[in-house]
């Protein structure tokens, strides 16, 4: 039953997280018949993700929650048994259940399908669930379906979604990693978002999707205009190369005319947070990194810089960092010479005269050092509040005494 408030309102249970990997959809569908003649109570949280579930599970689901206007999260994540059969179920379901023109879970904002095993097909069934037969869903949603085999025709349903002319993007963050998307999807966006905005999208994840950098110069042609609201982009576990990093940064720099010939620092449009790691950006596409201006967070993890590479940042450290509050720099296999001098370097304030932001450095899985503790100490003279990740001091004889 039902409870009522002081004001009169409904009150109970709002989050379910139950079961257990052997769940399945036997047991979904027990949990959905009793809640099924209320669509779905007050619950508003439904977490089912490696629950073993399959198309019947999440069609009971599709019947039970389509018109409920409570819910607002979904996670089905981990039920690789789903498959794109099982989205076409639920979106045929909650079809059925919802009244003409009505968008089926109207009040939903996350959804994650993560490992589900849903391919382009699958996509386009969850295309009719998002945005419905009329395209009358109010506000977007946040959508994670990484790791699921979506291939390049995925990117080109995805894009119904995330570029509709008129109305831009109905997901406002795409977490898409590992889904094998490669150099041809990540232009089917590109090309979407160049005839149609994708206004509203703020956080797009393409982790680990093969894409190389004849893929992200393509992206880059859509950079400058057509992804206006985007703070947060994850490329990390891409092969851009140095070229594709720095074709990307110009076109994060330039202004929104269209203009391409700003100078290095030049503030960047709305992007505020960059994750590089793993893409073997080199030291010229970390040097464009660092000179894109209006970053926050930068992340270039293990791109195998090396003691070349932290000499060559060091000069564009003086000092700090006007903009970025978090670097990460970690497991670029830099010698601890090169370390002391990227320390020296962001300690180097020139008598006072630098303005940095920087908050965070992480430097571990570089040589670290009893002369590295030596300029870090320094630093922290310097920066008191600046908190700096690195391995514990290790001396030449224990390191060789480690090795033998």
């Amino acid at each position: 039953a039902l409870l009522q408030n002081k004001e009169n309102t409904p009150s109970g249970i709002t989050s379910v997280a139950i079961g257990s990997k052997d769940m399945g959809d036997e047991g979904m569908i027990a949990f959905c018949e009793g809640l099924e003649e209320s669509n779905g109570g007050l619950l508003q949280c439904l977490d089912f993700g490696w629950k073993n579930l399959g198309k019947e599970g999440v069609q009971a689901i599709g019947r039970t929650f389509a018109t409920s206007k409570y819910l607002t999260h979904i996670d089905l994540s981990r039920n690789n048994a789903i498959g794109s059969e099982g989205i076409k179920c639920i979106a045929n379901a909650a079809k059925e259940k919802s009244e003409n023109g009505t968008v089926a879970f109207p009040s939903l904002e996350k959804m994650i399908l993560s490992e589900c095993n849903i391919d382009s097909t699958g996509v386009q069934s969850l295309t009719d669930i998002i945005i419905g037969a009329d395209n009358n869903r109010s506000k977007p949603i946040y959508l994670a379906i990484s790791s699921n085999p979506l291939g390049s025709e995925g990117c080109g349903e995805l894009s119904k979604l995330c570029a509709i002319p008129g109305k831009g993007s109905m997901i406002s963050h795409l977490h898409l990693s590992q889904c094998s998307i490669g150099d041809e999807g990540i232009k089917l966006l590109s090309s979407a978002a160049i005839s149609n905005s994708c206004i509203g999208l703020t956080v797009l994840d393409l982790s680990g999707n093969s894409i190389t950098k004849d893929g992200v110069k393509v992206f880059a042609e859509s950079l400058g205009e057509s992804w206006p609201d985007l703070v947060e982009l994850k490329m990390a576990k891409n092969e851009l190369e140095g070229d594709g990093v720095t074709s990307m940064m110009g076109a994060l720099i330039a202004r929104r005319d269209g203009t391409t010939d700003e100078p290095a620092g030049k503030k960047n449009t709305t992007l505020q947070n960059l994750d590089l790691s793993c893409t073997n950006c080199g030291i010229e596409g970390a040097k464009a990194a660092l000179m894109g201006g209006g970053l926050s967070t930068l992340r270039m993890f293990n791109n195998r810089l090396g003691s070349d590479g932290f000499n060559s940042l060091s000069s564009l450290l003086q000092g700090g960092h006007p903009s970025i509050e978090n670097l990460d720099l970690g497991g670029n296999d830099a010698g601890e010479e090169a370390v002391v001098a990227l320390l020296n370097a962001i300690a180097d304030t020139q008598e006072g005269e630098a303005s940095s932001k920087l908050s965070v450095l992480e430097i571990g899985g570089n040589k670290f050092g009893e002369e590295a503790m030596v300029a870090l100490n320094e630093l922290k003279q310097v920066w008191p509040l600046l908190d700096v990740a690195h391995d514990n001091p290790v001396e030449d004889a224990q390191e060789e005494e480690l090795l033998e």
